[in-house]
């Protein structure tokens, strides 16, 4: 009797302890959010200074001169001046801005084979990133990049807000990342990589899943040899696999650099913004 006793009550110790450690999980996730539901080796440093730049005023405004321009279209090129306002939100829809989340993607080394295949190697933080929703339907995405000597500035403002969406899918123990030569985005788990949309599907070869050391012998097929200084990058092929920006002072507020989407990009310097087409060769950014 004694020994039943004795294994019922470990049982039960076992669940209760299980039950516990459920609960505390969840409440971690529940106080964090999805921007911390990466809490580990890789995460948003300073997450606090990221989240007062996103909130501030100097954002707010550039978010709303950049919805003041049309979304190009076309072979939208040249430049469209900004109207000129006191408020640069007056008479535009209202819309609301989600705290940031870490955006990663592969990371050159381990594109080139010469990193392990281990989360800390594989992956690099880029930026932080936070969707923006406007009531007449129109996303975004705020760009953060970090500043040298520590917290953060505005780097960009994209059309559309999958940068944000799908990085905002990580939950505790997992990791999003994206692949953006092919606009691929997948989730890592433990040392498991899986789709998260069609293209990282294509990416895998069209398999549910793949080890990230097979991962690893994807991506340097694809690209090992587009790497900076390679003649696919000297010859203007492409933009080649390049490193992230070296971290710099904050740019001034009225003046990000702003992306938009279908292939065009836009830049708000001095009240205006201007459209280029980007070149982009099959498979790559």
């Amino acid at each position: 009797m004694r020994d039943n006793f004795s294994t019922r009550g470990t049982t039960v110790l076992s669940r209760l302890s299980l039950g516990l450690a459920v609960s505390a999980s969840a409440l971690l996730t529940a106080l964090t959010g999805p921007a911390h539901a990466a809490d580990g080796p890789l995460d948003i440093p300073d997450y606090q200074a990221a989240l007062d730049t996103v909130k501030s005023t100097a954002v707010h405004d550039s978010i709303c001169r950049f919805l003041s321009v049309p979304v190009p279209h076309g072979g939208a090129h040249g430049a469209q001046t900004i109207p000129a306002k006191a408020d640069p939100c007056q008479g535009l829809p209202s819309f609301t801005v989600k705290d940031p989340v870490a955006l990663f993607e592969v990371a050159p080394d381990f594109v080139a084979g010469k990193a392990k295949p281990v989360l800390t190697e594989a992956l690099r933080l880029t930026y932080a990133v936070s969707s923006v929703s406007a009531d007449n339907g129109r996303s975004a995405t705020v760009m953060l990049g970090a500043t040298q000597g520590g917290g953060w500035h505005l780097a960009a403002v994209r059309e559309g807000d999958s940068d944000a969406t799908y990085p905002a899918k990580a939950a505790l123990g997992t990791t999003v990342f994206s692949e953006p030569q092919i606009h691929a985005w997948y989730q890592l788990k433990l040392d498991t990589v899986e789709p998260l949309n069609d293209a990282a599907k294509t990416g895998l070869g069209g398999k549910s899943s793949a080890s990230l050391a097979d991962y690893q012998t994807l991506v340097k097929g694809r690209y090992a040899d587009k790497q900076p200084g390679s003649d696919y990058d000297t010859k203007g092929l492409s933009s080649g696999f390049h490193a992230a920006p070296a971290p710099r002072s904050p740019a001034p507020a009225r003046a990000p650099l702003i992306i938009g989407g279908s292939g065009a990009a836009l830049a708000l310097v001095g009240g205006a913004v201007a459209f280029r087409r980007r070149r982009r060769a099959a498979g790559t950014g």
